[in-house]
C-alpha cells in the first residue's frame, strides 16, 4: 500500500498549480489590454461615484459681462464740482469701482498739454504701436500738431476690452469726470474724434452729417471729425477728413 504523500509536498504542488493558474490569467489580461496597473487596492468600478461638494457658480453679473449683456455699472457722483484741481480729480477717479478700472495702468481722461488751449477729444485710449494711433499722430502732424502741442481727453480713462467701442452705460458712467477736467483744463477748441465724442455737444446725429461743423461743448468750440479707426476701413473718407482738418488748423492760426 503506498504511503500518503507527505503534506508538504502537497502543499508545494498546490502552489506549483496556483502560479501556473495566475501566470495564466495574468497572460489573458494582457492580451485583452489590461496591461497597467491603476491602483495599488482594488475598486469596485460599478459603485456610483461619491457626491461632489456643492461649488458655487460666478455671479449673474460675471456671466453676463461674459456674454456680452448688459450689467449694472456704478455711476460717479455728480458732485465734482468742488474738486480744485487735476491731482484731486485722478485721485477720485481711482477710487472710483468701475469695471474698467486698471490699478496698474494711469488713467488718461486728459493727458498732454493742457496748458495749450488745444483738447484732441477721442472715446478711448489708444494703444501704442497700432495702426489706429498711428494714423492719429500723422492726422495731427499734418496740421502742426506735435504731441507736445496739445492735450488729448477720452470718454472713458482706460480702454475697453479688446478696444472695442464704448457702450452707453460707460461713458454715461465716467461723464462727471470728464465734464470736471474740461472744466479745469478751460481749452478754447476742441477736435472731436468720432460720433461719440460728438454727442457731448447734445448733436443727436451721425458723424456724417455732424463732421466739419462747428460745435460746441460749455460754449467751447468744436469741430467734428472722422474718427481714425473709420478712416482705416473706410479709406474713402480721409479726402473729407483732410478738409475737416484744415479747417481746424485755420482756426488754430487765428485765435
Amino acid at each position: 500500500m503506498a504511503l500518503p504523500p507527505h503534506s508538504g509536498d502537497v502543499d508545494h504542488g498546490l502552489s506549483q498549480v496556483a502560479a501556473v493558474d495566475a501566470a495564466s490569467a495574468l497572460a489573458w489580461l494582457v492580451a485583452a489590454g489590461a496591461d497597467a496597473a491603476v491602483t495599488d487596492a482594488p475598486r469596485n468600478w460599478l459603485a456610483a461615484p461619491p457626491p461632489r461638494p456643492d461649488v458655487p457658480g460666478p455671479a449673474p453679473v460675471a456671466i453676463a459681462a461674459m456674454l456680452g449683456q448688459p450689467v449694472a455699472i456704478p455711476r460717479a457722483d455728480t458732485s465734482l464740482s468742488a474738486i480744485p484741481d487735476f491731482a484731486a480729480l485722478e485721485a477720485a477717479l481711482l477710487a472710483f469701482d468701475h469695471p474698467l478700472r486698471r490699478i496698474d495702468i494711469a488713467p488718461q481722461l486728459l493727458t498732454g498739454n493742457i496748458a495749450s488751449g488745444t483738447i484732441i477729444l477721442g472715446d478711448q485710449p489708444e494703444s501704442p504701436g497700432t495702426p489706429q494711433a498711428a494714423l492719429t499722430g500723422r492726422m495731427l502732424a499734418a496740421i502742426g500738431l506735435a504731441p507736445g502741442d496739445c492735450a488729448r481727453a477720452h470718454l472713458l480713462p482706460w480702454a475697453t476690452p479688446g478696444e472695442r467701442p464704448p457702450r452707453d452705460a460707460e461713458v454715461s458712467a465716467f461723464a462727471p469726470f470728464r465734464a470736471r477736467a474740461l472744466a479745469l483744463a478751460a481749452p478754447r477748441l476742441i477736435l472731436a474724434f468720432g460720433e461719440r465724442a460728438v454727442s457731448l455737444s447734445g448733436e443727436a446725429r451721425g458723424i456724417a452729417s455732424a463732421r466739419g461743423k462747428w460745435l460746441a461743448i460749455d460754449g467751447i468750440p468744436m469741430l467734428a471729425i472722422f474718427h481714425p479707426r473709420q478712416l482705416l476701413t473706410q479709406p474713402e473718407l480721409k479726402r473729407l477728413a483732410w478738409a475737416d482738418l484744415q479747417a481746424f488748423e485755420a482756426r488754430l492760426k487765428a485765435q
